[in-house]
């Protein structure tokens, strides 16, 4: 069974428990520069109904807001206790943007009733956030004189402003290079828009001719990202409410929602993207149901896993030091190295990959020790056999002869009466309780371990840590929107696996890009030079230090720990399954010998100096012909369990898939980010022809690897969900 790799689980850590995620809705918005002042007035009404109910909805599910209380879904248990905020993030453009902008500042969401004295009765927090496609001085001179002063204001109301590493460039007479500097520039900012909300909001005529990065060309790119879609027509004040899947041509030709049924509609919205895994949450009888006992133990279980009182570091379970030895014996590859951690991830990741470590640790420690009891156990009935068979022919026959009775045994063998070995019978008492003991805990170890689901929880654990370690490169790309995993749609883990998905995305919402450490505060001149504006945080990219680090930290890393992986499960199932075909041999040998000297006795055909040891030989050869088969049920048990063939081969297709070398000669992503790499390092250096926002071409190809390790631990987690069976 994998495990989530380049991440040190045994970590000191004095605070294990990361903090609740905050629940936050953020909308985009995409919007015409050009209004008239009727159509503003429309726009205005629109947004300001969307907004309010917007918020009403998201202000009734966080926890403690007097907003509908106590009417909160299930799984708002799991959102922190803070005011709950809708964030508005925009092009910083003249016309809709500003429009939003202003409107944004109206929103208030009134509580339930009065408020006691003293008590915090603010509902919901609003918040402005930017894309820009070039950097904050040059896109402010690209917009009109009369927006510049607006501009500065609503930038210095920014939580952040992402300010990509676009080209202005507008020559009189304008020439095509210029024109596909710009086309690439504010379809980058689209893009990065896109990746840092949950649904749109567009302010548009859809009889409007689309420009590169315009506004209907943003609402065809989130439906093809399935993101909803609030379209404003700014010529009538219509409000169509647009699904991913619908054809959007058709909808438009329909008449618009009536307002309650778009109230309707946008509270739903709201519920599906922040509550997604409340109908999961199921209990019967009263109890949590296993999905509610998931997010419970991540977040308020800190005695899971143990630790270690004085280091805080993590402490093997037995079962995990058992399963890590027997691995041992057959690790190959190179380690790779550990990924470069993202506050504030790391701490959501750790938890995770502890927690896998755990719970993985126990179950495959559970299924092996199972195995090795189980020989244990036949090793000791084989032995009582001997011993009961040993005794018939020896002197130590006498401790069994007054338990069988008079027989022709007896008289054939009046000596074993006579010397009575007083060692035998205790033997077999103890050797029966042993037995007795040794079957006991194979049964309460399988009972434990499914009972309590150990597998089911490791997976769960593995699935959502390497969802975060996605989420180590992303953000570097402007990504806040990871890609999502389409796991089998008619596989029950698809739907066990919600709350692990639940709990991912509402973390990714509530973690601001302003909380990453590359985002910091800067200052810049005012329009008019007269004085500087205070951005709070101001985030860039390097698109050749992203490409880089996908290539360098992600993908070289991974490969080397899937080939490292692949060499180890094959190795683990080469030699069990070379050391069963070989045991198999054994036994048959061994039951010939048997038959050989049991058939040459009876038919008197052996030699006489052979008579005196083949009688004592006989129960040794028994017991070798069943302990051996044993063994090899174990070893097949072993190889089935841990699924080391199939983990191998995947962990071959994976390595194949980052590296390349497919017969169809299919490129590798190691080679499409080196290739990408060197683009963009031309590009620099000859700044003439350089076409600009490369942001967009790292962001791609981030999210290009993410979807495969995402596909990836989807499948794997779907096909490695199993108990354990009792060893037979």
């Amino acid at each position: 069974m994998n495990e989530p790799t380049n991440q040190p689980s045994d970590r000191a850590d004095e605070s294990p428990l990361p903090p609740r995620p905050r629940v936050v809705l953020r909308v985009g918005f995409a919007g015409r520069r050009s209004l008239s002042a009727e159509e503003e007035t429309r726009l205005e009404s629109a947004l300001r109904s969307v907004f309010q109910t917007l918020g009403r909805r998201l202000a009734a599910i966080a926890p403690g807001v007097p907003v509908d209380a106590g009417k909160e879904p299930k799984v708002s248990e799991f959102y922190g206790r803070e005011c709950p905020l809708l964030r508005l993030v925009t092009g910083l453009c003249e016309g809709a943007d500003a429009v939003a902008a202003r409107v944004l500042e109206e929103v208030s969401i009134a509580p339930d009733g009065p408020a006691a004295p003293g008590k915090e009765t603010r509902c919901l927090e609003a918040e402005l956030a930017a894309v820009i496609p070039f950097d904050v001085e040059t896109y402010r001179s690209s917009r009109p004189t009369v927006f510049q002063r607006e501009f500065d204001k609503q930038l210095a109301r920014c939580a952040y402003v992402c300010a990509l590493d676009g080209i202005y460039d507008k020559p009189a007479p304008d020439t095509c290079s210029a024109k596909n500097r710009r086309a690439r520039a504010y379809r980058a900012q689209a893009a990065v828009l896109l990746r840092q909300c949950d649904l749109l909001v567009a302010a548009t005529d859809p009889e409007d001719a689309g420009k590169a990065g315009g506004t209907i060309e943003t609402i065809r790119e989130a439906m093809a990202f399935e993101l909803p879609v609030v379209l404003i027509h700014t010529g009538t004040g219509d409000v169509h409410l647009i699904e991913p899947e619908e054809d959007l041509p058709s909808l438009l030709a329909q008449k618009a929602p009536s307002p309650s049924d778009r109230e309707d509609r946008l509270s739903f919205w709201v519920t599906q993207l922040t509550t997604a895994a409340d109908a999961s949450l199921d209990s019967s009888a009263g109890g949590r149901g296993r999905r509610e006992s998931f997010l419970v133990e991540f977040f308020d279980r800190p005695a899971m896993p143990p630790r270690n009182a004085r280091t805080k570091k993590r402490k093997k379970s037995l079962r995990e030091k058992i399963w890590s030895w027997f691995e041992s014996l057959f690790r190959s590859g190179v380690r790779p190295k550990s990924d470069p951690s993202l506050a504030p991830y790391l701490v959501y990741r750790r938890r995770a990959t502890d927690l896998n470590y755990h719970y993985s640790g126990l179950y495959r420690g559970a299924f092996l020790l199972n195995y090795f009891l189980a020989i244990a156990a036949v090793t000791l009935a084989a032995v009582s056999l001997v011993l009961l068979g040993i005794a018939a022919y020896a002197d130590s026959g006498g401790e069994i002869v007054p338990l069988a009775g008079p027989s022709e045994r007896q008289a054939a063998h009046p000596e074993a009466a006579t010397n009575p070995a007083v060692w035998l019978l205790p033997t077999l008492l103890l050797s029966a309780v042993a037995k007795v003991i040794l079957l006991s805990y194979i049964a309460h170890n399988t009972r434990s371990a499914n009972r309590e689901g150990w597998n089911d929880r490791a997976v769960d654990y593995r699935y959502l840590a390497e969802r975060l370690r996605g989420m180590y490169y992303l953000p570097r790309a402007g990504s806040h929107q990871p890609p999502g995993a389409a796991p089998p749609r008619f596989a029950s883990r698809a739907v066990r696996q919600s709350a692990a998905d639940w709990l991912f995305e509402a973390t990714v919402r509530s973690v601001s890009p302003a909380d990453l450490p590359f985002a910091r505060p800067a200052v810049v001149p005012t329009y008019d030079g007269r004085g500087n504006v205070s951005v709070k945080k101001l985030l860039t990219y390097d698109p050749l230090e992203i490409t880089k680090s996908v290539r360098d930290e992600w993908i070289t890393e991974q490969q080397k720990y899937h080939d490292g992986n692949a060499l180890t499960m094959r190795a683990m199932h080469g030699v069990m399954e070379r050391a069963g075909e070989f045991l198999s041999g054994a036994v048959i040998v061994v039951v010939g010998i048997d038959l050989i000297l049991v058939g040459g006795e009876w038919l008197h055909l052996l030699p006489g100096p052979w008579e005196r040891w083949t009688r004592p030989a006989t129960p040794w050869l028994i017991f070798v012909s069943a302990i051996l088969p044993a063994v090899v049920a174990s070893l097949n048990g072993i190889r089935f369990q841990s699924e080391c063939l199939r983990l191998a081969e995947r962990s071959a297709v994976m390595k194949t898939l980052l590296l390349g070398g497919t017969p169809a000669g299919r490129e590798g992503r190691w080679k499409l980010a080196n290739n990408l790499a060197g683009l963009i390092d031309a590009a620099k250096r000859a700044p003439a022809t350089d076409p600009g926002c490369w942001s967009h071409d790292a962001l791609r190809l981030t999210e290009r690897v993410a979807a495969d390790f995402v596909e990836e631990t989807a499948e794997w987690s779907v096909l490695y969900a199993k108990e354990i069976a009792g060893p037979g």
